[in-house]
């Protein structure tokens, strides 16, 4: 099995390993840097792409998906590009137990910012955000002030720390 990531035609093939160790990158370097809840929801979207909780092979998704936020687009896009950018320069790498394979993620993380740079307000899905937190729970993160894992100072999920599951 594997996971996907697409954006229009273009798509982005990963095993499972490697999807959780992209996820991994992303929500540390995300963490550090996000500040708003904009920014603090993507993280947490992210997050929930979580294979140990929700079965591997299931986590890929079309980036017009996420959660943005429409009236703030640009500006979330470009956080999210920070995030891509902090996790290419190993943000926080010495909080994980392993040492990701360079060879392998560096081109990942590369398609990935290349789809996010490429997005514009017109191709998301309007409703995605508003969709999402109606889905959550009372007592869900995303809802609850967005609490962060106290080893790994990461934002956590409604399953938890993303690198503590992984």
């Amino acid at each position: 099995m594997s996971n996907m990531i697409a954006l229009n035609s273009e798509t982005i093939c990963m095993s499972n390993g490697l999807t959780d160790v992209l996820i991994d990158v992303l929500v540390l370097s995300g963490s550090r840097l996000a500040r708003t809840v904009d920014e603090k929801r993507l993280i947490v979207w992210l997050a929930e792409k979580d294979q140990s909780k929700v079965g591997i092979g299931t986590v890929g998704f079309d980036i017009r998906e996420i959660p943005w936020n429409i009236a703030r687009f640009e500006k979330n896009r470009q956080f999210l590009l920070k995030t891509v950018e902090l996790a290419q320069n190993r943000t926080d790498w010495d909080k994980l137990d392993y040492t990701p394979d360079e060879d392998m993620l560096f081109p990942v993380l590369q398609e990935f910012l290349k789809m996010i740079s490429k997005l514009n307000a017109e191709c998301v899905l309007p409703n995605a955000l508003g969709e999402w937190i109606s889905a959550a729970d009372k007592d869900d993160p995303v809802l609850c002030g967005f609490p962060r894992c106290e080893k790994h100072g990461v934002l956590r999920s409604c399953f938890g720390c993303h690198i503590c599951n992984n």
